[in-house]
């Protein structure tokens, strides 16, 4: 209650030093353009919204403002390329970016570009209030510098020691900051620059809240401090930052073998150390990356280096790699083709048939995602659900399917099946769009939901609840390619599934490894006992077909019966094969 006090206090403090200033807000969402306006209100009096960056510019062009507050991802202008035309006009705007990706390249090109604070998505009071002091502190040198030009020199050094503190200096662990490390990597040419990563501490965040995780950081932060003073005891002065999130920098005048060497002993004391947050113990992990001196040090390098440690090693040492740069720009350009083709509707089904064993019809359809490229082209899913999961637009590609394939066979006889993943359940926004969906449909009872990738589950939980609310609706649910790594036979049946696929790659097998057809054969029993349909994935001859029916296996899939295809009326009523 006293902190809640003291953020009213603040507020209304701030309230009394912004009277007569103009903010101008730009956010295209018109949901988040009602809820800014009430927020922004509590500080500011005089605030005028427009919901893209050229309105925004436009609106910049025809009246001055004290302060402009943007989205980063907006239509038409952008966030930063509006503060940059901005920036062009009158260098000295004041700016705040608003935004969900606290990703290094945006926050790089924003301190390039000047900008004077960032409210990173979901915004918080306590993260308002810091900025808007800064921000508002900067205007008030501005307004006094015309007043006081006499002390000119006086006053300019002692606001600009006190700006350059808040901008340079983390206020959670008082370490300097990435727009410092910037800096520096600069200055520093001699330096090796390290990041070291805490394993997780998004999900420990959510579940412990935001002040034992700000605690964690600052013990974080002062165990780094004295372990590297210890490791680097020999060497000259090193500076340590926080970069982002649970991110952690270093500049050391050293080679990236004696930087590799301390962080090895640092993170295997880290990880054997206590930090102590409300009388709980909790260990944690890292993982770390090093950019030598011997390159050109830049973070992105130290990136993608990192992410290399995220997947294998606990350290790894970034070398330039021709193929790595090739693969990032291709990562790139695909996140630009996948954002444009979720923006125009070019992420379509294409359906491949499946045979009743027992009628030899088809009777229902798989939706597969494709990306249609603008010259027609189509695109397969190993290109691009890759790169969608890292950037976070994979669940836009399943809702877009899913809408279009129900959209698809809402008036047909058959069913169809639809690829849903454990990110998908976990989201939200998208599971409940699922069930908005299936609301809308005629007949749900039509509707095949396929688990991908069922190995990487970690809460059946978690499935088992989404399981049960598909099924209430109607709906049937089937567990993909089983049988191709460790199955756990026991969740299955506690999932009450309808269909098991059998791994394609068993079934190519089928005819010729004794070890494939034991496993099919093993698993058709288990399915027949569990009351459980069986579908056969990548049937492609006749033979593996016969084979399949021996087995008993109910259902079939694969090229024998046709190619996935866009939809086609024919896909209305069965048809025998």
């Amino acid at each position: 209650m006293s902190e809640y006090k003291n953020n009213i206090e603040k507020i209304k403090a701030l309230k009394d030093r912004t009277k007569g200033m103009r903010v101008l807000v730009v956010e295209d969402d018109l949901l988040l353009q009602e809820m800014y306006e009430n927020f922004f209100l509590k500080f500011f009096e005089d605030i005028q919204i427009k919901e893209n960056g050229k309105e925004g510019f436009d609106a910049f062009m025809k009246k001055s403002y004290d302060i402009v507050i943007t989205d980063l991802e907006m239509p038409l202008m952008n966030g930063l390329d509006m503060i940059q035309a901005m920036k062009e006009i009158n260098p000295k705007q004041h700016t705040i970016l608003v935004s969900a990706h606290q990703d290094a390249k945006y926050l790089a090109r924003a301190i390039e570009l000047g900008v004077d604070g960032y409210l990173f998505k979901p915004i918080d009071i306590e993260n308002s209030i810091r900025t808007f002091e800064k921000i508002v502190s900067k205007i008030e040198t501005t307004r006094e510098n015309l007043v006081y030009k006499e002390n000119l020199e006086q006053l300019v050094e002692q606001k600009s020691k006190e700006l350059v503190d808040t901008y340079t200096i983390d206020p959670i662990t008082k370490l300097f900051t990435i727009a410092k490390l910037q800096q520096d990597i600069k200055s520093f040419r001699e330096c090796s620059l390290g990041i070291l990563k805490i394993k997780n501490f998004k999900a420990l965040n959510d579940f412990h809240g935001y002040e034992v995780g700000n605690e964690l950081l600052r013990q974080t932060a002062d165990f780094l401090k004295e372990a590297f003073k210890k490791s680097l005891a020999s060497s000259k002065e090193f500076s340590l930052y926080r970069v982002s999130g649970a991110h952690f920098g270093i500049l050391a005048p050293i080679g990236a073998k004696d930087l590799e060497v301390a962080f090895k002993h640092i993170i295997r004391s880290y990880e054997a150390t206590e930090m102590h947050v409300n009388r709980n113990a909790i260990y944690l992990e890292m993982n770390a990356a090093i950019v030598g001196r011997e390159n050109e040090i830049i973070l992105s390098y130290a990136d993608t280096a990192l992410r290399l440690a995220e997947k294998s090693l606990k350290v790894v040492v970034y070398k330039r790699d021709e193929i790595l740069l090739k693969e990032h720009e291709n990562n790139l350009l695909c996140d630009d083709a996948i954002k444009r083709a979720l923006k125009d509707d070019r992420f379509v089904p294409f359906y491949h048939p499946i045979v009743d064993n027992t009628t030899n019809s088809i009777y229902k359809y798989e939706a597969l995602a494709r990306m249609v490229m603008p010259d027609g082209e189509v695109v397969y899913p190993g290109c691009f659900l890759p790169v969608s999961k890292q950037t976070k637009n994979y669940n836009a590609i399943t809702r877009a399917i899913i809408k279009q394939a129900l959209d698809d066979f809402r008036d047909s006889e058959c069913s169809v099946s639809l690829n849903i993943s454990i990110d998908d359940i976990q989201h939200k926004p998208t599971s409940d769009f699922i069930f908005d969906q299936i609301m809308n449909f005629p007949e749900p009872s039509r509707i095949v939901f396929e688990l991908l990738e069922s190995e990487n589950i970690d809460s059946y939980e978690e499935v088992k609840k989404f399981f049960c609310e598909l099924k209430k609706c109607a709906c049937k649910v089937a567990i993909d390619d089983f049988g191709s790594g460790y199955a756990n036979f026991e969740h299955i049946a506690k999932l009450q599934v309808d269909y098991i696929k059998i791994d394609g790659s068993l079934i190519l097998g089928i005819e010729n490894e004794l070890s494939s057809y034991a496993i099919v054969e093993m698993l058709a029993d288990f399915s027949k006992k569990m009351g459980i349909k069986t579908i056969a994935e990548y049937v492609s001859s006749d033979s593996i077909q016969k084979i399949v029916d021996t087995l008993g296996i109910s259902e079939s899939q694969g090229f024998l019966y046709g190619e996935p295809i866009p939809y086609d009326v024919s896909m209305k009523s069965r048809q025998s094969v």
